[in-house]
């Protein structure tokens, strides 16, 4: 009953869709797998601070999340906006200054500014904090890559995404690092007596829905197998109250 070319054709559609589910439930396990290693590694260059040379010679791949500590000075004369941010839901900027080190200049993310508060006297664009100067100070944060294929405002003063190569292009910047890297500032001695801009959040180490996700395709293949064979038993026992014939 079950041979005919029509349940052969409905056997191998039933086969090949749940072996689909089966196989986007293990393409999210190794997401998740992927995701818990690549937190790991974060989490141990963002456990202990290192000085800035104490990174400069390593493999630009393990870069990424090294939090360091440098000692220089900001440049007030020398920032750009990263337009398109957010933060708790709030529209704005990052501003991005150079911090000028013995050994060449690093480009930091001092952190956020909201658009709709922090602005200019004729609205043009966000202000920085007022604190901000040459002295000397002590910056540590998480080294970051950042995007490319941004594009700057006609002013060079926005770019419309972090895009540290072409930043430091339009800066005149003389890099420390390899300049796809900038620094998220995390803290600073002397502390900051203002508190916008708002230091940028550390990254979500989380797991994501991975687990989930997975959880929810193996259900699917599951039901799609009980069903699927409760089907073939209720036709096979050919109950004509259901409507059910045995073909």
């Amino acid at each position: 009953m079950f041979t005919t070319p029509r349940w052969v054709l409905s056997h191998l559609f039933a086969l090949t869709l749940i072996g689909l589910f089966i196989a986007a439930g293990f393409w999210q396990i190794n997401r998740l797998n992927w995701r818990q290693d690549q937190n790991a590694i974060a989490a141990s260059r963002m456990n202990t601070a290192v000085l800035l040379d104490d990174v400069r010679d390593v493999e630009i791949d393990t870069l990424e999340f090294r939090r360091v500590q440098v000692e220089g000075r900001f440049d007030p004369t020398t920032e750009i906006l990263i337009a398109n941010r957010s933060n708790d839901g709030a529209a704005g900027f990052w501003i991005w200054t150079n911090f000028i080190t013995n050994d060449g200049d690093l480009l930091v993310n001092r952190g956020f500014v909201n658009r709709g508060i922090v602005l200019e006297a004729d609205g043009s664009q966000p202000r920085s904090d007022a604190d901000v100067t040459d002295a000397p100070v002590v910056i540590e944060g998480l080294l970051r890559t950042g995007f490319d294929s941004a594009r700057a405002s006609a002013d060079k003063s926005q770019l419309t995404r972090p895009d540290p190569v072409l930043a430091g292009e339009i800066l005149g910047l003389d890099t420390a690092l390899d300049p796809s890297f900038y620094l998220a500032l995390t803290g600073q001695e002397p502390q900051r007596t203002q508190e916008i801009p708002s230091t940028v959040p550390l990254p979500d180490l989380g797991e994501g829905p991975h687990r989930s996700y997975a959880f929810q395709w193996f259900t699917f293949a599951t039901i799609g197998a009980v069903g699927y064979l409760l089907l073939l038993r209720r036709i096979a026992r050919g109950d004509q109250s259901r409507g059910d014939v045995p073909i």
